[in-house]
Protein backbone atom coordinates (compact mmCIF):
# COMPACT_ATOMS: atom_id res chain seq x y z
CA UNK A 1 0.00 0.00 0.00
CA UNK A 2 2.71 2.61 1.37
CA UNK A 3 5.02 3.05 -1.95
CA UNK A 4 4.10 6.04 -3.12
CA UNK A 5 7.17 7.54 -1.02
CA UNK A 6 9.38 6.25 -3.40
CA UNK A 7 10.57 7.57 -7.06
CA UNK A 8 7.54 6.02 -9.14
CA UNK A 9 4.38 7.64 -9.18
CA UNK A 10 1.31 6.38 -9.65
CA UNK A 11 0.17 6.79 -13.40
CA UNK A 12 -2.84 9.07 -14.41
CA UNK A 13 -5.33 6.34 -16.72
CA UNK A 14 -4.28 4.05 -13.15
CA UNK A 15 -5.91 6.82 -10.76
CA UNK A 16 -8.23 8.32 -13.26
CA UNK A 17 -10.51 5.64 -14.46
CA UNK A 18 -12.21 4.59 -11.32
CA UNK A 19 -12.82 8.07 -10.48
CA UNK A 20 -14.68 8.45 -13.55
CA UNK A 21 -16.56 5.43 -12.88
CA UNK A 22 -17.31 6.14 -9.58
CA UNK A 23 -18.66 9.87 -10.78
CA UNK A 24 -20.56 8.12 -14.02
CA UNK A 25 -22.11 5.29 -11.21
CA UNK A 26 -23.14 8.42 -9.34
CA UNK A 27 -24.57 9.94 -11.95
CA UNK A 28 -26.95 7.02 -13.22
CA UNK A 29 -27.64 6.11 -10.26
CA UNK A 30 -29.17 9.46 -9.31
CA UNK A 31 -31.18 9.52 -12.46
CA UNK A 32 -32.88 6.05 -11.57
CA UNK A 33 -33.64 7.25 -8.15
CA UNK A 34 -35.21 10.03 -9.18
CA UNK A 35 -37.19 7.79 -11.73
CA UNK A 36 -38.79 5.47 -8.98
CA UNK A 37 -39.67 8.56 -6.75
CA UNK A 38 -41.38 10.13 -10.37
CA UNK A 39 -44.03 7.10 -9.65
CA UNK A 40 -45.36 8.50 -6.90
CA UNK A 41 -46.01 12.08 -8.55
CA UNK A 42 -44.28 15.25 -9.32
CA UNK A 43 -44.90 16.95 -5.79
CA UNK A 44 -42.87 14.20 -4.45
CA UNK A 45 -39.86 14.36 -6.78
CA UNK A 46 -39.81 17.98 -6.09
CA UNK A 47 -39.65 17.16 -2.37
CA UNK A 48 -36.68 15.00 -2.37
CA UNK A 49 -34.91 17.83 -4.70
CA UNK A 50 -35.82 20.37 -2.17
CA UNK A 51 -34.37 18.56 0.62
CA UNK A 52 -31.74 17.11 -1.24
CA UNK A 53 -30.34 20.75 -1.79
CA UNK A 54 -31.05 21.99 1.81
CA UNK A 55 -28.44 18.38 2.45
CA UNK A 56 -25.90 19.53 0.04
CA UNK A 57 -25.81 23.28 0.69
CA UNK A 58 -25.17 22.29 4.25
CA UNK A 59 -22.45 19.99 3.99
CA UNK A 60 -20.43 22.69 2.01
CA UNK A 61 -19.56 23.14 5.31
CA UNK A 62 -17.13 20.00 5.27
CA UNK A 63 -15.55 21.12 2.38
CA UNK A 64 -13.40 22.99 4.90
CA UNK A 65 -12.06 19.58 6.47
CA UNK A 66 -12.46 17.14 4.03
CA UNK A 67 -10.90 19.18 1.30
CA UNK A 68 -7.46 20.47 2.64
CA UNK A 69 -7.83 17.13 4.60
CA UNK A 70 -7.20 15.38 1.15
CA UNK A 71 -4.69 17.52 0.39
CA UNK A 72 -2.66 16.70 3.02
CA UNK A 73 -2.84 13.51 3.15
CA UNK A 74 -1.72 12.97 -0.40
CA UNK A 75 1.21 15.18 0.22
CA UNK A 76 2.32 12.94 3.49
CA UNK A 77 1.51 9.80 1.81
CA UNK A 78 4.25 10.87 -0.57
CA UNK A 79 6.75 12.10 1.90
CA UNK A 80 6.51 8.82 3.47
CA UNK A 81 5.06 10.53 6.56
CA UNK A 82 2.62 7.89 7.82
CA UNK A 83 2.04 9.38 11.25
CA UNK A 84 1.13 12.58 10.09
CA UNK A 85 -1.02 11.03 7.51
CA UNK A 86 -2.48 8.84 9.77
CA UNK A 87 -3.18 12.11 12.22
CA UNK A 88 -4.65 14.01 9.39
CA UNK A 89 -7.30 11.18 8.64
CA UNK A 90 -8.32 11.58 12.29
CA UNK A 91 -9.02 15.21 12.36
CA UNK A 92 -10.77 14.55 8.88
CA UNK A 93 -13.46 11.76 10.70
CA UNK A 94 -13.52 13.36 14.55
CA UNK A 95 -14.45 17.18 12.51
CA UNK A 96 -17.00 15.28 10.39
CA UNK A 97 -18.05 13.16 13.07
CA UNK A 98 -18.98 16.19 15.41
CA UNK A 99 -20.71 18.21 12.70
CA UNK A 100 -22.54 15.56 11.19
CA UNK A 101 -24.06 14.92 14.71
CA UNK A 102 -24.69 18.15 14.94
CA UNK A 103 -26.39 18.63 11.78
CA UNK A 104 -28.47 15.47 11.86
CA UNK A 105 -29.99 16.67 15.50
CA UNK A 106 -31.10 19.87 13.94
CA UNK A 107 -33.07 18.36 10.56
CA UNK A 108 -34.54 16.25 12.93
CA UNK A 109 -35.90 19.03 15.02
CA UNK A 110 -35.46 22.23 12.80
CA UNK A 111 -37.01 20.37 9.16
CA UNK A 112 -40.45 21.97 9.39
CA UNK A 113 -39.35 25.55 10.17
CA UNK A 114 -36.68 25.41 7.72
CA UNK A 115 -38.86 24.41 4.88
CA UNK A 116 -41.49 27.22 6.33
CA UNK A 117 -39.02 29.95 5.97
CA UNK A 118 -37.99 29.15 2.37
CA UNK A 119 -41.66 29.20 1.60
CA UNK A 120 -41.74 25.54 -0.04
CA UNK A 121 -45.62 24.78 -1.30
CA UNK A 122 -47.79 23.04 0.90
CA UNK A 123 -48.19 20.04 -1.31
CA UNK A 124 -44.55 19.51 -1.68
CA UNK A 125 -43.36 20.21 2.11
CA UNK A 126 -44.64 17.36 3.28
CA UNK A 127 -42.92 14.77 1.33
CA UNK A 128 -39.13 17.63 1.30
CA UNK A 129 -40.19 17.46 5.19
CA UNK A 130 -39.65 13.49 5.55
CA UNK A 131 -36.75 12.96 3.47
CA UNK A 132 -35.21 16.09 5.07
CA UNK A 133 -35.79 14.24 8.34
CA UNK A 134 -34.53 11.23 8.02
CA UNK A 135 -31.46 11.71 5.79
CA UNK A 136 -30.66 15.04 7.50
CA UNK A 137 -30.73 13.38 10.62
CA UNK A 138 -28.58 10.65 9.53
CA UNK A 139 -25.70 13.45 8.23
CA UNK A 140 -23.02 11.94 10.12
CA UNK A 141 -23.63 8.73 8.21
CA UNK A 142 -23.61 10.65 4.76
CA UNK A 143 -20.45 12.74 5.70
CA UNK A 144 -18.06 9.77 7.39
CA UNK A 145 -18.78 7.73 4.28
CA UNK A 146 -17.84 10.75 2.20
CA UNK A 147 -14.65 11.78 4.12
CA UNK A 148 -13.28 8.31 4.30
CA UNK A 149 -13.72 7.61 0.60
CA UNK A 150 -11.89 10.81 -0.11
CA UNK A 151 -9.21 9.87 2.06
CA UNK A 152 -8.45 6.54 0.66
CA UNK A 153 -8.57 7.98 -2.64
CA UNK A 154 -5.89 10.25 -2.07
CA UNK A 155 -3.79 7.60 -0.85
CA UNK A 156 -3.46 6.37 -4.21
CA UNK A 157 -5.99 3.61 -4.11
CA UNK A 158 -8.83 4.96 -6.21
CA UNK A 159 -10.38 1.53 -7.02
CA UNK A 160 -12.03 0.67 -3.68
CA UNK A 161 -14.01 3.56 -3.17
CA UNK A 162 -15.05 3.16 -6.24
CA UNK A 163 -16.48 -0.60 -5.25
CA UNK A 164 -17.84 0.65 -2.27
CA UNK A 165 -19.30 3.05 -3.99
CA UNK A 166 -21.14 0.58 -6.73
CA UNK A 167 -21.99 -1.95 -3.80
CA UNK A 168 -23.66 1.32 -1.95
CA UNK A 169 -25.72 2.11 -5.04
CA UNK A 170 -26.85 -1.52 -5.96
CA UNK A 171 -28.19 -1.88 -2.00
CA UNK A 172 -29.64 1.54 -2.84
CA UNK A 173 -31.69 0.82 -6.02
CA UNK A 174 -32.75 -2.60 -4.27
CA UNK A 175 -34.11 -1.41 -1.15
CA UNK A 176 -35.92 1.81 -2.87
CA UNK A 177 -37.80 -0.53 -5.18
CA UNK A 178 -38.82 -2.59 -1.93
CA UNK A 179 -39.64 0.44 0.55
CA UNK A 180 -41.02 2.95 -1.92
CA UNK A 181 -43.52 0.58 -3.97
CA UNK A 182 -43.99 -2.30 -0.84
CA UNK A 183 -41.91 -5.05 -2.88
CA UNK A 184 -41.17 -8.65 -1.06
CA UNK A 185 -41.35 -8.19 2.54
CA UNK A 186 -40.81 -4.29 2.77
CA UNK A 187 -43.84 -1.89 3.86
CA UNK A 188 -44.47 0.30 1.32
CA UNK A 189 -43.19 3.83 2.54
CA UNK A 190 -42.85 6.04 -0.25
CA UNK A 191 -40.79 8.75 0.21
CA UNK A 192 -39.86 7.59 3.50
CA UNK A 193 -38.98 4.43 2.16
CA UNK A 194 -36.28 6.35 -0.42
CA UNK A 195 -34.96 8.20 2.88
CA UNK A 196 -34.49 5.27 4.71
CA UNK A 197 -32.76 3.43 2.06
CA UNK A 198 -30.26 6.22 1.71
CA UNK A 199 -29.24 6.37 5.07
CA UNK A 200 -28.84 2.27 5.29
CA UNK A 201 -26.71 1.93 2.16
CA UNK A 202 -24.67 4.79 3.61
CA UNK A 203 -24.07 3.16 6.53
CA UNK A 204 -23.09 0.48 4.85
CA UNK A 205 -20.67 1.95 2.41
CA UNK A 206 -19.29 3.37 5.84
CA UNK A 207 -18.36 0.39 7.51
CA UNK A 208 -16.35 -1.08 3.99
CA UNK A 209 -15.14 2.07 4.25
CA UNK A 210 -13.56 2.20 7.40
CA UNK A 211 -12.83 -1.43 6.96
CA UNK A 212 -10.74 -0.07 4.05
CA UNK A 213 -9.05 2.71 5.63
CA UNK A 214 -7.70 0.55 8.77
CA UNK A 215 -6.29 -1.71 6.19
CA UNK A 216 -4.71 1.32 4.19
CA UNK A 217 -1.94 2.14 7.06
CA UNK A 218 0.83 0.11 8.14
CA UNK A 219 1.07 0.52 11.06
CA UNK A 220 -2.34 0.69 11.60
CA UNK A 221 -3.93 3.89 13.58
CA UNK A 222 -3.46 3.85 17.10
CA UNK A 223 -4.53 5.64 20.15
CA UNK A 224 -2.76 8.29 20.11
CA UNK A 225 -3.63 9.15 16.46
CA UNK A 226 -7.08 10.31 18.20
CA UNK A 227 -5.77 12.33 20.56
CA UNK A 228 -6.38 15.83 21.19
CA UNK A 229 -5.46 17.63 17.92
CA UNK A 230 -2.31 18.42 15.94
CA UNK A 231 -2.31 22.05 15.58
CA UNK A 232 0.23 22.27 12.75
CA UNK A 233 -1.46 19.83 10.89
CA UNK A 234 -4.62 21.61 11.10
CA UNK A 235 -3.42 25.03 9.98
CA UNK A 236 -2.58 23.32 7.10
CA UNK A 237 -5.86 21.70 6.37
CA UNK A 238 -7.36 24.91 6.68
CA UNK A 239 -4.93 26.84 4.86
CA UNK A 240 -6.18 25.05 2.14
CA UNK A 241 -9.69 23.53 3.32
CA UNK A 242 -11.04 27.79 3.99
CA UNK A 243 -10.21 28.88 0.57
CA UNK A 244 -11.91 25.84 -1.63
CA UNK A 245 -14.75 26.13 0.90
CA UNK A 246 -15.28 29.91 0.60
CA UNK A 247 -14.88 29.09 -3.01
CA UNK A 248 -17.72 26.53 -3.50
CA UNK A 249 -20.05 28.34 -0.90
CA UNK A 250 -19.85 31.34 -3.39
CA UNK A 251 -20.40 29.06 -6.19
CA UNK A 252 -24.02 27.65 -4.92
CA UNK A 253 -24.77 31.08 -4.02
CA UNK A 254 -23.73 32.46 -7.78
CA UNK A 255 -25.92 30.06 -9.27
CA UNK A 256 -29.33 30.86 -7.10
CA UNK A 257 -28.65 34.49 -9.23
CA UNK A 258 -27.60 32.71 -12.28
CA UNK A 259 -30.81 30.20 -12.19
CA UNK A 260 -32.53 33.69 -11.56
CA UNK A 261 -31.21 35.52 -14.52
CA UNK A 262 -31.94 32.69 -16.44
CA UNK A 263 -35.87 32.50 -15.04
CA UNK A 264 -36.19 35.97 -15.90
CA UNK A 265 -35.69 35.37 -19.69
CA UNK A 266 -38.50 33.12 -19.97
CA UNK A 267 -39.51 28.94 -19.06
CA UNK A 268 -38.36 27.74 -22.15
CA UNK A 269 -35.11 28.96 -22.25
CA UNK A 270 -34.50 28.09 -18.48
CA UNK A 271 -35.62 25.09 -19.19
CA UNK A 272 -32.98 24.32 -22.28
CA UNK A 273 -30.47 25.44 -20.13
CA UNK A 274 -31.60 22.61 -17.44
CA UNK A 275 -31.88 20.22 -20.11
CA UNK A 276 -28.24 21.24 -21.47
CA UNK A 277 -26.33 21.37 -18.16
CA UNK A 278 -27.76 17.61 -17.58
CA UNK A 279 -26.36 15.76 -20.84
CA UNK A 280 -23.07 18.33 -20.54
CA UNK A 281 -22.57 16.81 -17.39
CA UNK A 282 -21.27 13.49 -19.19
CA UNK A 283 -18.42 14.90 -20.85
CA UNK A 284 -17.31 16.80 -17.22
CA UNK A 285 -17.08 13.70 -15.28
CA UNK A 286 -14.43 12.32 -17.69
CA UNK A 287 -12.32 15.75 -17.17
CA UNK A 288 -13.28 15.91 -13.88
CA UNK A 289 -11.66 12.95 -12.80
CA UNK A 290 -8.70 13.31 -14.76
CA UNK A 291 -8.10 16.75 -12.88
CA UNK A 292 -8.76 14.52 -9.39
CA UNK A 293 -6.49 11.80 -10.21
CA UNK A 294 -4.01 14.75 -10.93
CA UNK A 295 -4.34 16.49 -7.69
CA UNK A 296 -3.64 13.22 -5.89
CA UNK A 297 -0.71 12.30 -8.33
CA UNK A 298 0.72 16.40 -7.54
CA UNK A 299 0.36 15.32 -3.93
CA UNK A 300 2.35 12.72 -3.93
CA UNK A 301 4.79 13.63 -6.15
CA UNK A 302 5.11 16.76 -4.13
CA UNK A 303 5.31 15.15 -0.74
CA UNK A 304 8.45 13.06 -2.33
CA UNK A 305 10.27 16.06 -3.23
CA UNK A 306 9.90 15.63 -6.89
CA UNK A 307 8.95 18.98 -7.69
CA UNK A 308 10.32 18.34 -11.46
CA UNK A 309 7.56 15.93 -11.49
CA UNK A 310 4.87 18.32 -9.27
CA UNK A 311 5.91 21.35 -12.71
CA UNK A 312 5.69 18.99 -15.45
CA UNK A 313 2.29 16.78 -14.15
CA UNK A 314 -0.39 19.27 -15.73
CA UNK A 315 1.14 19.53 -19.18
CA UNK A 316 0.00 15.89 -20.05
CA UNK A 317 -3.67 15.95 -17.70
CA UNK A 318 -4.65 19.08 -19.24
CA UNK A 319 -3.73 17.47 -22.92
CA UNK A 320 -5.95 13.72 -22.10
CA UNK A 321 -8.64 15.87 -20.53
CA UNK A 322 -9.22 18.35 -23.03
CA UNK A 323 -8.56 15.83 -25.66
CA UNK A 324 -11.47 13.86 -23.85
CA UNK A 325 -13.94 16.98 -23.66
CA UNK A 326 -14.05 17.83 -27.29
CA UNK A 327 -14.45 14.40 -28.33
CA UNK A 328 -17.04 14.12 -25.98
CA UNK A 329 -18.85 17.28 -26.41
CA UNK A 330 -18.72 17.37 -29.94
CA UNK A 331 -20.46 13.79 -29.85
CA UNK A 332 -23.05 15.13 -28.15
CA UNK A 333 -23.57 18.13 -30.19
CA UNK A 334 -23.67 15.98 -33.18
CA UNK A 335 -25.84 13.44 -31.92
CA UNK A 336 -27.78 16.46 -30.05
CA UNK A 337 -31.24 16.12 -31.26
CA UNK A 338 -31.63 12.16 -30.60
CA UNK A 339 -29.93 12.52 -27.18
CA UNK A 340 -31.81 15.23 -26.02
CA UNK A 341 -35.69 14.05 -27.55
CA UNK A 342 -35.28 11.51 -24.51
CA UNK A 343 -35.54 14.21 -22.15
CA UNK A 344 -37.28 17.42 -24.00
CA UNK A 345 -40.90 16.79 -25.52
CA UNK A 346 -41.21 20.28 -26.37
CA UNK A 347 -40.18 21.10 -30.12
CA UNK A 348 -39.23 24.65 -29.14
CA UNK A 349 -37.36 23.99 -26.32
CA UNK A 350 -35.58 21.23 -28.56
CA UNK A 351 -34.55 23.69 -31.33
CA UNK A 352 -33.34 26.06 -28.70
CA UNK A 353 -31.13 23.46 -27.40
CA UNK A 354 -29.52 21.57 -29.81
CA UNK A 355 -27.34 24.58 -30.81
CA UNK A 356 -26.58 25.33 -27.81
CA UNK A 357 -23.97 21.86 -27.47
CA UNK A 358 -22.24 23.43 -30.15
CA UNK A 359 -21.49 26.41 -28.19
CA UNK A 360 -20.42 24.15 -25.19
CA UNK A 361 -17.68 22.05 -26.78
CA UNK A 362 -15.37 25.41 -25.94
CA UNK A 363 -16.81 25.67 -22.81
CA UNK A 364 -15.86 22.14 -21.91
CA UNK A 365 -12.03 22.54 -23.29
CA UNK A 366 -11.15 25.50 -21.00
CA UNK A 367 -13.30 24.40 -18.18
CA UNK A 368 -10.12 21.13 -17.69
CA UNK A 369 -7.39 23.94 -17.97
CA UNK A 370 -8.80 25.75 -15.13
CA UNK A 371 -9.83 23.30 -13.24
CA UNK A 372 -6.30 20.91 -13.26
CA UNK A 373 -4.49 24.22 -12.79
CA UNK A 374 -6.71 25.09 -9.88
CA UNK A 375 -6.05 21.91 -8.35
CA UNK A 376 -2.32 21.50 -8.71
CA UNK A 377 -2.10 25.45 -7.29
CA UNK A 378 -4.00 23.69 -4.43
CA UNK A 379 -1.89 21.51 -3.43
CA UNK A 380 1.24 23.63 -3.63
CA UNK A 381 0.24 26.07 -1.21
CA UNK A 382 -1.45 28.56 -3.77
CA UNK A 383 -5.08 27.62 -2.36
CA UNK A 384 -5.81 31.68 -1.49
CA UNK A 385 -5.27 33.22 -4.50
CA UNK A 386 -7.06 30.17 -6.59
CA UNK A 387 -10.15 31.29 -4.51
CA UNK A 388 -9.86 34.75 -4.61
CA UNK A 389 -10.10 34.98 -8.68
CA UNK A 390 -12.30 32.04 -9.00
CA UNK A 391 -14.79 34.02 -6.83
CA UNK A 392 -14.05 37.20 -8.67
CA UNK A 393 -14.54 35.58 -11.70
CA UNK A 394 -17.66 33.76 -10.80
CA UNK A 395 -19.64 37.12 -10.29
CA UNK A 396 -18.02 39.66 -12.28
CA UNK A 397 -17.29 37.88 -15.47
CA UNK A 398 -19.92 34.36 -15.37
CA UNK A 399 -22.52 35.72 -13.41
CA UNK A 400 -22.35 39.48 -14.58
CA UNK A 401 -21.46 38.63 -17.82
CA UNK A 402 -24.78 36.63 -17.95
CA UNK A 403 -26.93 39.32 -17.19
CA UNK A 404 -25.12 41.92 -19.78
CA UNK A 405 -24.60 39.41 -22.76
CA UNK A 406 -28.02 37.36 -21.78
CA UNK A 407 -30.37 39.80 -20.69
CA UNK A 408 -28.87 43.52 -21.86
CA UNK A 409 -27.74 42.15 -25.36
CA UNK A 410 -30.36 39.83 -25.52
CA UNK A 411 -28.67 36.57 -26.74
CA UNK A 412 -30.10 34.33 -24.18
CA UNK A 413 -28.95 31.71 -23.19
CA UNK A 414 -26.07 31.48 -25.69
CA UNK A 415 -25.34 34.90 -23.87
CA UNK A 416 -24.98 32.82 -20.41
CA UNK A 417 -22.76 30.35 -21.63
CA UNK A 418 -20.38 33.12 -23.56
CA UNK A 419 -19.86 34.58 -20.30
CA UNK A 420 -19.12 31.47 -18.75
CA UNK A 421 -16.93 30.10 -21.45
CA UNK A 422 -14.94 33.90 -20.95
CA UNK A 423 -14.68 32.99 -16.83
CA UNK A 424 -13.19 29.81 -17.83
CA UNK A 425 -10.81 31.39 -20.58
CA UNK A 426 -9.62 34.13 -18.21
CA UNK A 427 -9.04 31.78 -14.61
CA UNK A 428 -7.13 29.09 -16.83
CA UNK A 429 -5.00 31.60 -18.52
CA UNK A 430 -4.40 33.37 -15.45
CA UNK A 431 -3.73 30.16 -13.36
CA UNK A 432 -1.25 29.03 -16.46
CA UNK A 433 0.65 32.44 -15.46
CA UNK A 434 0.47 31.26 -11.88
CA UNK A 435 2.04 27.95 -12.55
CA UNK A 436 4.88 28.62 -15.04
CA UNK A 437 6.19 30.96 -12.54
CA UNK A 438 6.53 28.35 -10.08
CA UNK A 439 9.45 26.19 -12.01
CA UNK A 440 10.80 23.74 -9.91
CA UNK A 441 13.41 25.53 -8.00
CA UNK A 442 10.24 27.55 -6.89
CA UNK A 443 7.88 25.21 -5.73
CA UNK A 444 11.36 23.57 -3.86
CA UNK A 445 11.58 26.82 -2.02
CA UNK A 446 8.29 27.18 -1.17
CA UNK A 447 8.14 23.33 0.38
CA UNK A 448 11.04 23.83 2.02
CA UNK A 449 9.72 27.32 3.41
CA UNK A 450 6.55 25.54 4.81
CA UNK A 451 8.44 22.12 5.86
Amino acid sequence: MQSASNNKTTGLWQLSWPIGIELLLQFLMGTLDTMMVSRLGDQAVSGVGVANQIIQTAMTLFTVINAGAGAILARMWGAGEWEKARKTAAIAIKINLAFGLAGGLFFVFASGPVLRLMGIPAAVSPYAGSYLTFVGGGMAAVTLQLVINALIRNTGNTKGPMLITLGMNLLHLGLNYGLIFGRGPFPALGVEGTAISTVVSRLAALVFALQLLWKTFTPRMQRSDWRGMDRGLLKEILGIGLPVSVTAMSWGFSQIVLLSILSSMGPDTLASYTYVQTVEQFPWMLSSAIGSALAIQIGHAYGAGRHDLVYKGPVKAIAIGTALALATSTGLWIAGRPVLRAFISSPDILDLSVPLLAVCILWQALRVNAFCLSGSLNIIGEARPVAVLTVIGMWLISTGGAYLLGVSAGWGVAGVLAAMILDEAVRGAYFAHRWRRRRPTEIHAAAAARG
